[in-house]
């Protein structure tokens, strides 16, 4: 075999590999579009709810590209990411509404969300024994997924998920450095 044709051959053993790793993030990515399409009907702000959703399926296709912990982070940051996403969306779905013009019942429940999905992070992360830029990558994915449900209780649903994730994941994260 010539070194031309090794090298050809080569080039499109690469190119093969990577467009499985970005066909894997697309088919990942893809739960992204139900989560969109709830944020989208239940909070009445479609342009931030997509702009959300389009955000987290471009870290996740990306973060599945990469692979190595950024893609198990991304996995684990989906998981996480459903606690605060569905618990707001099914309080409304409940039929409690709130009539004043700010409700302090949607940004708790982020909150509580939050620190559901940030102990599930942080489990996930001891038992994947995920490294820092991948604990990173989880966090991001799940504040990015938990934004779409958050979205709303608006800015203070937004600080409310942060918080709670920080919350839920700091004891078992703590707990794997002692």
């Amino acid at each position: 075999m010539a070194a031309a044709d090794l090298f050809a051959l080569q080039a499109r053993a690469r190119r093969a590999y990577e467009k499985g790793r970005v066909l894997l993030g697309l088919r990942r990515a893809a739960v992204v579009l139900p989560m969109a399409a709830l944020s989208v009907f239940a909070c009445d702000r479609p342009t931030a709810s997509c702009v959300a959703a389009a955000l987290l399926a471009a870290g996740v296709i990306a973060c599945e590209w990469r692979g190595q912990s950024f893609g198990r982070g991304a996995r684990i940051g989906l998981i996480a990411g459903l606690p605060p996403l569905l618990l707001p969306l099914i309080v409304q779905a409940s039929g409690y509404m709130c009539n004043a013009s700010f409700c302090t019942f949607y940004p708790t429940m982020c909150v509580v969300g939050g620190i559901a999905g940030g102990a599930l992070l942080g489990t996930a992360a001891v038992h994947r024994g995920l490294s820092f830029p991948g604990l990173v990558t989880a966090g991001a994915v799940a504040a990015l997924c938990g934004t779409l449900g958050c979205l709303i209780a608006g800015l203070a649903g937004f600080l409310g998920l942060v918080v709670g994730l920080g919350a839920g994941a700091a004891p078992v994260l703590v707990r794997r450095r002692a």
